[in-house]
């Protein structure tokens, strides 16, 4: 089932458009359902969804600043229809941030939009920004 997704979702970005993708250490902003080629890595990166927002709303006292949980599915670029792909969790938070794949990892920067009252967020509405940087 991921790999379909993976197979859909490239080939929806190829036919759209030829532009190259987000380059080492550029920010890049995924709603859910969207992906990006990190072609100078090699990966593919889709944001697949919010499993857990539990982020304390601004207009809210908390006793802690809460968590929201991303996942996120990745892929081998150019290959991805033949390889398998992984979907992991990220956080805003709590740990991990980041995907240790070999020489870069994937981080999440955010998550918007920030919770305002204590209210559900919608499904579409919610937008990841990642950043891909190299391993020192």
């Amino acid at each position: 089932m991921r790999n379909l997704r993976i197979s859909i979702l490239m080939a929806l970005g190829m036919s759209c458009s030829i532009s190259t993708g987000p380059q080492l250490g550029d920010e890049f902003q995924l709603g859910v359902g969207e992906n990006a080629a990190l072609e100078d890595v090699g990966l593919w990166v889709a944001f697949v969804g919010v499993s857990e927002d539990s982020r304390c709303p601004l207009q809210a006292m908390c006793v802690w600043a809460g968590d929201a949980a991303v996942l996120v599915e990745t892929a081998p670029f150019p290959d991805a229809l033949e390889a398998d792909s992984k979907t992991d969790t990220l956080h805003t938070n709590l740990d991990p941030k980041l995907l240790p794949l070999g020489p870069v990892e994937p981080v999440l920067v955010r998550l918007d939009p920030y919770p305002e009252t204590p209210s559900s967020i919608p499904v579409d509405a919610y937008i990841a920004t990642f950043t891909n940087r190299q391993v020192p």
